[in-house]
């Protein structure tokens, strides 16, 4: 019914607007049928496209590959969708196939997903809590290999972590970013005292918890400098102003903090020892000669300064803060600077295939192949590139057409190796009218084949059947009719050793997989369909108001029969002329 739906409205679209129309390497097979970039990106498919499956107990994003290259990383893409239409935000791991390996909706929202190393081991950490559009107020999660909880991490003080980052150093430290309310001298503005969301780093030992550095933006920045527009915010505490709107840290090789402020417009270096502004690169306090012309400092609005090595960094120019447009569209930049000289240049920038502008949010990530990665944050897209701009690989979860209703986003996206051995058994599920059986396992990253077993008992010998080659998230298995009562499944690697068994289950008998554990939200009707339905109610309205037209009318006529006021005039008088 829903498709129904969205294909009288689509062909709507199609009468209004052009809509490209696909070429070969614009289609995916998927379910035998070929998807459309264009009806995808225009939300045919729904505002956040999604995959069921039968033995798990959520929905993955449906990913739309515009393009694939095998020269792209051969790492797992780390997302985190959220957003009106993401009934079950959460961290999500994905292949290059845009296959899931890895979910969870416990938590519900997360940011800043990613793999880092600690004391030589991975962890998967992110941020957790409530966004309110600004910044967020929370704490930061490091999952071990087993995806169980290693360590719940929070800032040193009265103050809640902010979402925009979570970094562990190479000394086993943390960095984080910290929103803060702070009355302030506001007479630039023209009155004496204000409020501010003053924007604030910490860097605390992972073990203790000691804190190590903390700095403030208000005690090296005045807020006349910012770029934000003051609007009517300031005043008072419930309405504190966002001024500066620190984003990200990195540390370089001296121990001293990269910085990037969103509404400074600015990329800046900050003294390990005294917390001063070492150099700016971009905004109004920019220390730098730009030699390659302006491309190197003239990005606004940016997210995600992080170094490539001593001289070399990356930045996400969005180009617009969602209200004000400075740029026709986002680029990932590479920039080199040369701190003798003090000149900054432009090596590459990175710009979408389809010229997109994030009005918010971004990440660019160099990845172990020289490749660059763009997440490009407000719209659910990201796209791999060659170190020298070539587009290589181009993947939407998302209709990016739609980006501006922000129905479906992701903050950041990474990607990195990774090694999951969850504690966990398989999940299968058995439909018996279809001699079928469902596998799957979430977060096995090891699972190269699946082994299909039966028995007549749980504790006696189990008799191999058919082995199935792993390639999807889930996978589906034929019952054969000589199977023993009872049946199970066995995950082996790639060199045949066994990792775990599913649990034994009746193979004529359907079992109910349990859904993941996920915060309470309600379920919003798509937009198309809300559309659709009033177009319908205007319709059948339209429709018997033209049926019963005369029958209304005459009905109507007599209500004002009756309300009206009769004055009449009395008879003129004859008058001889």
């Amino acid at each position: 019914m829903q498709c129904r739906l969205q294909l009288v409205l689509a062909l709507f679209l199609h009468s209004l607007v052009f809509l490209p129309s696909a070429s070969a390497s614009d289609l995916i097979a998927r379910s035998s049928s070929k998807i459309s970039t264009s009806w995808y990106d225009w939300g045919y498919y729904g505002s956040f496209p999604h995959r069921d499956y039968k033995s798990f107990g959520a929905q993955s994003p449906s990913p739309l590959l515009v393009r694939t290259d095998e020269r792209c990383d051969d790492g797992y893409v780390f997302v985190e969708p959220r957003g009106v239409y993401v009934e079950t935000p959460g961290p999500v791991m994905l292949d290059n196939a845009g296959e899931l390996v890895w979910m969870q909706t416990l938590w519900g929202q997360a940011m800043d997903v990613k793999v880092q190393s600690y004391k030589g081991k991975d962890y998967i950490t992110f941020w957790h809590g409530t966004d309110n559009g600004t910044f967020g107020e929370g704490y930061y999660l490091m999952l071990d290999e087993s995806y169980e909880v290693f360590k719940k991490v929070t800032p040193v003080g009265p103050y809640t972590g902010d979402l925009h980052e979570f970094r562990i150093t190479d000394d086993n430290t943390a960095l984080m970013t910290i929103y803060f309310r702070t009355k302030v001298d506001m007479s630039a503005y023209g009155f004496e005292q204000g409020w501010i969301f003053d924007s604030i780093f910490q860097e605390i030992n992972l073990e203790t918890g000691e804190l190590i550095f903390e700095w403030r933006a208000s005690d090296h920045f005045a807020v006349s400098e910012t770029l934000a527009p003051l609007g009517k915010t300031g005043r008072k505490l419930s309405n504190a102003f966002d001024f500066f709107h620190i984003n990200s840290i990195d540390k370089d090789a001296n121990g001293d903090y990269l910085i990037s402020s969103r509404y400074m417009c600015a990329v800046a270096t900050v003294s390990k020892d005294d917390g001063r502004v070492l150099w700016q690169l971009g905004g109004k306090r920019n220390s730098f000669e730009d030699i390659t012309g302006g491309a190197a400092t003239n990005f606004s609005w940016n997210h995600h300064a992080a170094w490539v090595d001593n001289t070399t960094l990356t930045v996400f120019d969005n180009g617009s803060n969602g209200v004000q447009k400075t740029a026709k569209f986002s680029r990932g930049l590479l920039i080199t600077l040369d701190m003798e000289k003090m000149t900054a240049a432009l090596v590459q920038d990175y710009v979408s295939p389809y010229k997109v502008l994030a009005g918010s949010q971004g990440s660019v990530q160099v990845l172990p192949n020289s490749n660059v990665l763009v997440g490009w944050g407000h719209v659910p897209a990201w796209t791999e590139f060659t170190h020298d701009g070539e587009v290589l690989c181009e993947t939407h979860i998302g209709p990016i057409n739609l980006d501006l209703f922000g129905w479906v986003k992701n903050y950041r996206t990474f990607k990195y190796a990774w090694v999951g051995r969850p504690k966990t058994l398989p999940d299968v599920a058995v439909k018996p009218k279809q001699s079928a059986l469902y596998v799957s396992w979430n977060g096995a990253t090891e699972v190269a084949k699946w082994k299909l077993q039966s028995g007549s008992e749980p504790a006696s010998d189990f008799v191999d059947h058919r082995t199935y080659g792993k390639t999807t998230f889930e996978t589906e298995m034929h019952i054969p009719e000589e199977a023993s009562p009872l049946i199970r499944v066995v995950a082996l690697d790639k060199n045949d050793e066994v990792l775990a068994m599913s649990k034994p289950v009746p193979k004529d008998e359907e079992n109910v997989v349990e859904l993941l554990e996920a915060p309470s939200r309600g379920i919003w009707m798509e937009p198309f369909d809300i559309f659709l339905l009033a177009l319908f109610g205007v319709m059948i309205g339209f429709l018997i108001v033209y049926y019963f037209r005369f029958t209304l009318r005459r009905g109507i006529n007599r209500i004002l029969r009756r309300g009206a006021s009769f004055n009449y005039q009395s008879v003129p008088s004859h008058s001889v002329v």
